[in-house]
């Protein structure tokens, strides 16, 4: 467990991805974590298991990963679950979302979107995939110009 004000100074130093585990509509009603990754407990189970695709570019390695959100014991097995399946800096968040606003943390909603959250998540996977795509475009144009010297 880890307290909301360690956790917001964790955040503010980008060191920090929170997974929200509360279904689409709690999320849509109450909010999220400005910049969390929203998983549902039902998609969880699926995204942390080191054999699926989705794993090796949703957590990074060297992350401190914290769950909160969902059904009152959910954060507390998601990072016992992520902790045996090696992502070893996981945990939850103490008092979840209301402690995190306590603390002032932002919390983020659309409330004109009909599914804010779902987009919110999409938007973050999406700029994660495509940063680490430029990443590899680098990685690539670097040893086509190295190979092209060394000719």
């Amino acid at each position: 467990m880890i307290k909301a004000p360690e956790a917001l100074a964790l955040w503010r130093r980008k060191q920090v991805v929170m997974v929200d585990l509360s279904d689409w509509e709690t999320a849509d009603q109450i909010g999220w974590i400005e910049g969390s990754f929203h998983c549902p407990p039902g998609e969880f189970a699926g995204l942390v298991d080191p054999a699926s695709p989705l794993h090796a570019r949703l957590f990074e390695p060297g992350k401190i990963f914290i769950f909160y959100g969902g059904p009152k014991a959910a954060p507390l097995k998601a990072a016992k679950r992520a902790r045996a399946l090696g992502l070893l800096g996981a945990r939850a968040l103490r008092g979840g979302l209301p402690a995190w606003r306590n603390a002032g943390g932002r919390v983020a909603g659309h409330p004109n979107s009909p599914f804010p959250a779902l987009k919110a998540s999409f938007n973050i996977a999406l700029r994660y995939a495509l940063a680490t795509m430029r990443r590899r475009y680098a990685k690539v144009g670097r040893r086509g110009r190295q190979a092209t010297r060394g000719a």
